[in-house]
């Protein structure tokens, strides 16, 4: 087989698969362990994916701005939020994290709900001031104004002085062996110390969004305590994040 012919092959599988190993793709590929390390190093060069130990993971950069993230998987996302918003109601303080998909839970809590909701994102808070009963606390902090939300260290310093019952974090990939990982340095820093102040972590992801890999880590998948995704993922998939100790919602 050509070189081009061969890692084709490889970027395939790590799109549909999102990791590969080196020693099984010996097998596949009928060449030794050195050509696909070889191989697994051009691609890495070339931003394509990531090198690990063993093999390599797909890259996830997150390139669309909030707005274009918005629009896309709409209904998924909605339909995802509306069965989040479920698992509120004992929570008193909660901290909804930025994100489009958290958009959508702002945007389906209930009227009835009775307590504070904290943010870092101005299009949630302004999406909650529709709920007459809900006290709103929008962060301060340097606006990232491709994703809409506020980082820095006047946010950390925020969050560090909340308990929270609740944080629903705003994620970008998950991986059941790398973890929880995000394009961002500044926004690792905040999502890693929602951990610390929560109570209970949930996080919602489209299918897409798992066992993929971005550049920063904020936590490994068992820190998590609700995952709420798609039916349509597959089995082994829940089965790996359920055994880390993490409670798997599909709908």
């Amino acid at each position: 087989m050509l070189k081009a012919d061969r890692q084709a092959y490889i970027l395939k599988k790590v799109e549909t698969e999102g990791r590969v190993v080196v020693q099984e793709l010996t097998h596949e590929l009928n060449v030794t362990e050195d050509t696909i390390r070889k191989d697994l190093q051009s691609l890495s060069k070339l931003g394509l994916l990531k090198r690990i130990h063993g093999g390599a993971h797909s890259l996830i950069s997150d390139m669309k701005d909030f707005n274009s993230r918005v629009e896309f998987n709409s209904q998924t996302k909605a339909d995802l939020a509306k069965r989040a918003c479920m698992l509120i109601e004992n929570a008193k303080v909660i901290f909804i994290d930025g994100g489009s998909t958290n958009l959508k839970v702002a945007e389906n809590i209930p009227e009835h709900f009775d307590g504070r909701i904290i943010t870092n994102s101005p299009s949630i808070a302004l999406s909650l001031c529709r709920l007459s009963k809900v006290s709103i606390t929008l962060l301060g902090g340097d606006l990232d104004k491709k994703n809409k939300v506020l980082l820095g260290a006047a946010t950390l310093r925020a969050i560090q002085q909340i308990h929270l019952d609740l944080t629903i974090l705003g994620v970008s990939t998950l991986d059941s062996k790398v973890g929880i990982t995000v394009p961002s340095y500044e926004e690792s820093i905040i999502k890693n110390q929602l951990f610390e102040q929560s109570s209970l972590v949930l996080a919602i992801a489209t299918k897409e969004k798992l066992e993929k890999i971005s550049s920063f880590f904020v936590a490994d998948v068992s820190s998590l305590d609700y995952l709420i995704t798609e039916n349509s993922v597959d089995n082994k998939t829940i089965d790996t994040y359920t055994k880390l100790g993490v409670n798997v919602v599909t709908i």
